[in-house]
């Protein structure tokens, strides 16, 4: 019965049947769904290494001294390199939180915006995302006010600071959510004026943005903004722009495939050799191109950085990595997601990852391994939300088992010995966040996401 359910669709045009979404269980790309999962590590280590990071700041680069643990950091300048290095390691989180969303949210939009009944299609299903971003916080706010009532004072509970401080990254997620058809319909409609003249739009935008806050971070006096600051909103900003970019950038990755320029996607339609020429992919869809372009970009990062250190200037690593402003991370970002997504079939996929069982290319069953990833990166959301919230309980419990390597580094007096110790300190701060993630995640998959789907606020 369900064969004969598909034949119909296989039976279309090939545009016609990639528009077809089938909203059964498929098989997700797992390149798309191993980066969420970096992503998520790479922010849980970013926080647990940041207050090292200020630390580090603020004592400067002095010789050891054993009552001053922190000194042991920054009396060794490999451990100072990879401390600021760890710095870039957040907003390239971030940025990649926000291409994934886009990517595959804005090529779907820009298609649909064309035809009848858009507005409304869009308005249901901006509801439906803005409410699982607002059930996500209500439910975790229950648990920690939970918490903080019977189990445990929670450090910094309160209103303001959680929902005015910490989830400030999780509004502009969902600001940018509800504002994305309208952006969409803009978007499309440039791009079948002139899709050249879109791609000057964005790259000059692009220029813009991340000059605006390069002059934030170096030209004026940088620190917490208010909430109504401009130079706050500039900041968001950059997130946004790297949800359009990467939507765009599925968008072109679609309409390359589906005018057959990659090769295997004219399929029989190139007859004869008659699309040969064609067919052969671009090297702006290989993805060891990125993977160079990301080596490169990598290097110019940790040699910037070490410049920095050697000459004993800090503040500079600050100013590249001021929170979202950081051009390293977003062009970082931009590799990374180009290398996940021209490993695999991208353009058979829904606009929440999963491949369009109609059209995508058999593939073998899923390993453990793979089910796991899928599992804990659908965790991402939660995790945010988590992180955020339950700040007060997680960072203690991390600078407790942290500090006595640290203490060690800066009581013993060879390097071999400081060496040791400091390896033993990133260690432990880097597998406590590895289970920090893992605890979040597998919660969140087992009673969150149950939970959303049972309001049918989730699929």
């Amino acid at each position: 019965m369900e064969e004969r359910m598909i034949q119909p669709e296989e039976r279309m045009p090939r545009k016609e049947r990639t528009s077809a979404r089938i909203r059964s269980k498929s098989p997700r790309i797992f390149a798309v769904e191993m980066l969420r999962l970096l992503a998520i590590v790479g922010i849980a280590i970013f926080h647990t290494f940041l207050p090292a990071f200020e630390s580090v700041l603020g004592y400067g680069p002095w010789p050891t001294v054993p009552n001053v643990p922190i000194s042991a950091v920054t009396g060794t300048l490999w451990a100072v390199w990879l401390v600021m290095m760890i710095k870039f390691v957040g907003a390239w989180g971030n940025h990649i939180f926000f291409m994934i969303s886009g990517y595959f949210l804005i090529p779907r939009m820009m298609r649909d915006s064309l035809e009848p009944g858009y507005w409304r299609k869009q308005a249901v299903s901006t509801a439906r995302r803005v409410a699982q971003v607002l059930a996500t916080v209500a439910f975790y706010t229950l648990i920690m006010l939970a918490v903080d009532r019977f189990v445990a004072p929670v450090a910094s509970a309160g209103w303001k600071e959680w929902f005015l401080l910490g989830l400030e990254f999780v509004w502009i997620y969902t600001l940018v959510v509800a504002l994305a058809p309208a952006a969409a319909w803009l978007l499309a409609r440039i791009a079948r004026w002139n899709a050249t003249v879109l791609a000057v739009l964005v790259a000059v935008l692009t220029v813009l943005v991340y000059a605006l806050n390069a002059h934030v971070a170096f030209a004026s006096s940088v620190g917490s903004f208010g909430l109504l600051d401009w130079r706050k909103w500039a900041g968001a900003l950059s997130y946004a722009l790297s949800f359009v970019v990467a939507g765009l950038i599925g968008f072109a990755i679609r309409g390359a495939r589906e005018g057959g320029v990659v090769a295997g996607s004219c399929g029989d339609d190139c007859g004869d050799g008659r699309g040969h020429a064609r067919n052969r992919t671009p090297l702006w869809l290989r993805a060891y191109v990125w993977g160079w372009l990301l080596a490169v970009t990598f290097v110019a990062l940790g040699a910037v950085v070490a410049w920095a250190m050697i000459h004993g200037d800090y503040s500079l690593t600050y100013r590249l990595s001021f929170k979202s402003t950081s051009a390293f991370s977003f062009v970082l970002a931009v590799c990374s997601l180009m290398i996940a997504v021209t490993r695999g079939r991208s353009d058979d996929v829904r606009d929440d990852g999963v491949r369009n069982a109609t059209t995508a290319l058999p593939a073998a069953a899923p390993s453990h391994f793979h089910n796991a990833v899928q599992a804990l990166a659908s965790g991402i959301l939660g995790f945010y939300v988590v992180q955020s919230l339950a700040g007060g309980l997680w960072k203690p419990l991390c600078e407790r088992a942290m500090a006595p390597a640290l203490a060690n580094a800066a009581l013993v007096g060879g390097q071999a010995a400081r060496f040791g110790w400091l390896i033993v300190w990133f260690a432990i701060g880097i597998a406590f966040s590895v289970a920090f993630v893992a605890v979040v995640c597998v919660c969140d998959r087992c009673i969150r996401q149950p939970l959303l789907r049972a309001l049918k606020l989730s699929r």
